[in-house]
């Protein structure tokens, strides 16, 4: 690592041209539909520190800028691990808003810009990341003379993360320094206040969540009001978030699947009835982006819930067939069903055949033999006493059997046959490479049931050997009874007896330029598809983004964009990037093919339902600078509603 960087040292005085006097006007963007905003980084943290705003025209985000403009031979997983680890931190990226034109008022004094901390997951302590803030702010006037050396500091309300107001806010104080969160800055320069995103009557007991502890004692009759971005959703009568969501994260996708009233609000005082209300019960009706919340009785409640209580639902059952790895590929076509895979990678198996290797990677298949037959070595004993006992535990209770649950499968030993099948198949077509060992269970992915974020993947360099390799299978394994995937199956009936893990192998992608979700489906006046996107430049999540983050979304035309709903803050993937645009057209039909052939296949099991398809894509770009798009993931939704 050391030669490394000063490998880079030596590329960046020789490769590079100082930008001492750059035009950041020209460099800002509008994030959260209305706050002007700059990209950032500073370089050389612990030696000579300097600051740059950079273009998000040209470059797609820190990593990228530090790489192509700044010239430094650096991967994306290098330069993160050089800004979140604080022994040899040498990159800090963060995010300037201007509020020049509209300056904020706090403690008395007015402030003309906020800068916010990229969160690249910090090891610093918060006393530690204060020191961090402090020196970069005083940093900031080197940027350019508009800012002072006293401007907000950005926080946020993140559980356990070293940027959290309740863990850092102290120490700023005695640095002097103030805070301020996205919502209050949201609410001051009159962005997006908020969505409602599933329009769904909802009635249960209005909950603040301020921490993953409390998310933790939820119940499926409370209407949760989520004051940070949770990654997990238990089950619940309805979901409020305190930021904003995107209409095709894994949030709202669930709540579509779940059927449940979905919304965010980032300004309080639009909606005084919520706090009117806390741990109250109350009905919630959504109707055209409004709402009415009033109170009601137990009685009423109960009658509702019951009313609208979930279908039971029946899984496929799972079929011990085979121990080897097999090719998801036209010649084995017969392994190819859920009962035997998995419908994750049955539904690959699907793309695989429409689309070809130009836009789907070939994969490969562990069926669900290897992994009944692991639960042989213990874990069996361990899920059938858990799920005789089950309504008679606490919800604490139920945590602490299913952690044992899956410590038994994380000790146990994968079949031997497995692992030199897969080993075999890795060294002939992944060799040097990188795969995923994605889940594939009975019970995601279904027309019916959604699942969508519930059970876990896992990287493996196909250099690391045998040990490791089964230890990321049985980690796989595991999530298949962690506690949300559990209250999830319990909350539709399904019969946890019948759960099964197969495993996806595919290989990782490379060169990747973006990653975006898509959500088609025919419209209740006509029969056209309408196909919405949300995308986002580089690894940055869509389905689940970080706080502050807002990815692309828009409508597809047949070969255009026909509507767009909000640009990304980060960069730009098919909004207003000309390089981009001849793939639309392949995307739109792409989308058309998958959600024809998806919908086929139920309607030759006799299920004449619409269904709406969920898609999820990336972008790469090669050296040539050309443009590549491929798929990874489809299922049909059970609702036919298409987010406004």
């Amino acid at each position: 690592m050391k030669k490394l960087l000063v490998l880079q040292l030596v590329l960046f005085f020789f490769c590079t041209k100082p930008l001492l006097s750059q035009n950041i006007e020209s460099y800002q963007f509008m994030a959260f539909g209305a706050l002007p905003t700059w990209s950032a980084v500073a370089v050389d943290w612990q030696t000579k520190p300097k600051l740059y705003v950079y273009d998000p025209k040209e470059t797609r985000g820190h990593a990228e800028f530090v790489n192509k403009k700044l010239g430094r031979l650096i991967t994306f997983k290098q330069f993160k691990e050089l800004a979140s680890t604080s022994a040899q931190r040498q990159y800090l990226p963060f995010f300037i808003y201007d509020l020049k034109d509209k300056p904020l008022m706090v403690q008395g004094k007015s402030y003309t810009y906020a800068v916010r901390l990229e969160d690249y997951e910090f090891d610093d302590t918060p006393k530690a990341m204060a020191n961090e803030v402090e020196k970069l702010m005083k940093l900031m006037p080197t940027l350019a003379k508009r800012f002072g050396n006293d401007g907000l500091v950005v926080i946020n309300l993140r559980p356990n993360d070293a940027l959290n107001i309740n863990a850092i806010g102290s120490f700023l104080k005695a640095k002097k320094l103030e805070m301020v969160s996205t919502t209050t800055l949201i609410k001051h320069i009159g962005g997006t206040k908020f969505k409602i995103l599933h329009e769904v009557p909802a009635v249960g007991k209005l909950v603040l969540v301020k921490s993953e502890a409390d998310a933790n004692q939820l119940t499926a009759h409370d209407i949760a009001i989520f004051q940070f971005m949770p990654k997990r959703i238990p089950t619940l009568a309805g979901i409020i978030t305190l930021e904003a969501q995107t209409p095709l994260s894994h949030i709202n996708l669930l709540a579509i699947n779940r059927n449940t009233f979905n919304m965010y609000l980032t300004d309080w005082s639009v909606l005084p009835e919520l706090k009117n209300n806390l741990n109250k019960l109350v009905e919630i009706n959504p109707k055209f982006q409004k709402l009415t919340i009033k109170p009601v009785t137990q009685e009423y409640a109960t009658k509702f819930w019951t009313k609208n209580k979930p279908p039971q639902l029946t899984i496929p059952t799972p079929k011990a067939t085979f121990e080897s790895v097999v090719p998801l590929s036209k010649t084995f076509k017969q392994y190819q069903q859920v009962e035997l895979i998995g419908a994750k990678a049955n539904n690959y198996a699907l793309l695989y055949e429409l689309l070809g290797d130009k836009m789907v990677h070939p994969a490969y298949a562990i069926g669900f033999k290897p992994y009944l037959d692991l639960l042989e070595q213990g874990a069996n004993k361990e899920i059938n006493f858990f799920l005789s006992k089950r309504k008679t535990l606490s919800t604490a209770e139920r945590q602490q059997a299913l952690a044992r649950i899956r410590a038994v499968i994380e000790k146990s030993i994968p079949s031997a046959t497995t692992i030199a099948s897969l080993r075999n198949i890795l060294n002939t077509h992944f060799t040097n490479g990188r795969v995923k060992l994605r889940s594939s269970t009975n019970c995601e992915d279904l027309p019916q049931f959604n699942g969508a974020g519930l059970y876990e993947s896992k990287g493996f360099n196909t250099k690391d050997n045998d040990a490791l390799l089964a230890k990321k299978i049985t980690k796989v394994y595991a999530s298949l009874w962690n506690d949300v995937a559990f209250e999830e199956r319990e909350y539709f009936g399904i019969d946890h007896k019948k759960v099964a893990m197969a495993i996806l192998i595919s290989p990782a992608f490379i060169d990747e330029f973006a990653n975006g979700v898509i959500l088609a489906t025919t419209t209740p006046k006509s029969a056209n598809l309408s196909i919405l996107v949300n995308a986002q430049v580089g690894e940055n999540e869509v389905t689940n983004p970080k706080k502050g983050d807002i990815p692309e979304a828009f409508a597809v035309g047949k070969t255009t964009i026909e509507k767009v709903l909000t640009p990304s803050n980060l960069g730009k993937v098919f909004i207003g990037n000309t390089a981009t645009q001849a793939l639309l057209k392949l995307l739109r039909e792409s989308t058309e093919k998958i959600h024809k052939a998806l919908s086929q296949r139920q309607i030759n099991q006799g299920d004449n339902q619409k269904y709406s398809t969920d898609i999820e894509f990336k972008l790469v770009k090669d050296t040539n600078n050309q443009y590549g798009l491929y798929f990874k993931q489809a299922r049909l939704l059970r609702s036919n509603i298409l987010p406004e």
